[in-house]
């Protein structure tokens, strides 16, 4: 029973991953491989439409009739508002990274979940139920169970290890990103430091001595805001520039696949979004 629905597990999971994967290339107009793994299955939709086949479908066999569709409309669309926000959540405390925003979206909580999305699910929860769910489980059904056992047992082998591979991916970039946020901080004081020495006070020496104290401090502001965000946009661009130009080709493929997602600090998601900016142009 358990090799049955782990095998249903991994089928609902490619099915979301196409799902995801063709809307997302449409909207983009760009090939995007979505979700959480590298490979083609996203574990957020297999768990639901398990969890939505084992209470809606196998469970009513027991009783006299089946839910009504708004039974199970209700009933997928509360699961999913604490599918999502708990995945959403437990994703970015681990990794510091959200795999899906709703922030731009009304009615939506801490852009982990939103109202739209969430009625969205309840009417995917009937869908699945009534018209994904059946044919499948005919086809299992007839597959004798020893091959059942062997596909589970050959799914977990590659599931685990594409969790495993995921999984360390992220963890060597956040170390990797942190590393070259603080290198980028580092840099910063040290240009400062120049800057407020040797171009700010150079030139505020030549407007004080024609005694414009005023125009001095006025250019002394705006000179150091300016020129501290064009030096630091330059050493972030080198940085990032840098690390690409010296990483192996399977460290650039992980870089894509990360990349592609929302990362919460604003700094972070700046060097990623540059990282992603120049394989572009490499590409060219």
């Amino acid at each position: 029973m358990l090799s049955r629905y782990f095998v249903l597990f991994i089928i609902y999971s490619f099915i979301g991953w196409i799902y995801e994967t063709c809307y997302c290339t449409i909207h983009e107009k760009a090939w995007e491989n979505r979700g959480f793994l590298y490979g083609p299955c996203i574990p957020l939709y297999g768990v639901g439409a398990t969890l939505a086949q084992i209470i809606f479908v196998d469970l009513p066999f027991v009783h006299s009739k089946s839910p009504s569709y708004l039974t199970i409309f209700l009933g997928c669309a509360v699961g999913s508002f604490f599918l999502e926000y708990g995945t959403s959540y437990i994703l970015e405390k681990r990794f510091h990274a959200r795999w899906w925003d709703y922030s731009d979206l009304p009615l939506n909580i801490n852009g982990r979940v939103c109202l739209i999305f969430t009625c969205c699910f309840g009417i995917a929860g009937i869908i699945v139920t009534q018209f994904i769910v059946p044919p499948i489980v005919s086809l299992i059904v007839i597959i004798p169970q020893i091959v059942i056992e062997l596909l589970a047992l050959i799914f977990m082998f590659l599931f685990g290890m594409d969790m495993a591979l995921t999984v360390s991916a992220l963890t060597t970039f956040a170390k990797e990103f942190e590393r070259i946020n603080d290198q980028i901080n580092s840099q910063m004081a040290e240009k400062v430091e120049a800057l407020t020495t040797n171009l700010a006070d150079a030139k505020l020496a030549r407007i004080e001595k024609a005694n414009e104290r005023k125009e001095a401090a006025f250019v002394k502001r705006e000179m150091t805001a300016e020129k501290l965000e064009e030096i630091k946009e330059q050493l972030s661009s080198e940085a990032v520039k840098q690390w690409i130009m010296n990483a192996t080709e399977t460290q650039r493929g992980q870089f894509r696949h990360i990349a592609k997602f929302t990362h919460p600090v604003a700094s972070t998601k700046s060097l990623l979004n540059k990282g992603s900016e120049y394989l572009r142009h490499r590409k060219k």
